[in-house]
């Protein structure tokens, strides 16, 4: 597959994780009624699939540069950052109260983790 594609597909999957996460932390915190569960179910939904975009188009990257067995610093950050999205719909669901540290928090890992595969400075 074109390295280009990947890294296309790669930024896909990132915007469906940040949108499941915003999706989870309106929802949980506006308090739809009855909507609320359907909302989010498919905020859950789009951040389950974006996390499986980033996981799999990451590896192919990684395969593509030439990089097998003990992968760089740069890449093991990315790692512990797609864990941290991974587990951060839960608290977004359960701690939609703190909007105003979910959101920048989760704008700053996900800068993080794209200045990370940009420029690879470690």
């Amino acid at each position: 597959m074109d390295h280009s594609l990947l890294r296309l597909l790669h930024l896909i999957g990132l915007m469906l994780v940040v949108m499941g996460l915003s999706g989870a932390i309106f929802a949980a915190r506006a308090g739809f009624g009855n909507a609320k569960k359907e909302l989010r179910r498919a905020a859950a939904f789009s951040h389950g699939i974006g996390l499986a975009l980033l996981i799999v188009t990451g590896f192919m990257m990684l395969s593509q540069l030439g990089f097998h067995g003990d992968p760089p610093t740069w890449v093991k950050i990315k790692l512990v950052i797609f864990l941290l999205l991974g587990g951060a719909i839960s608290a977004t669901i359960r701690w939609s109260s703190g909007i105003w540290i979910l959101l920048p928090t989760i704008l700053f890992l996900c800068g993080f983790a794209a200045y990370l595969g940009v420029f690879k400075p470690f």
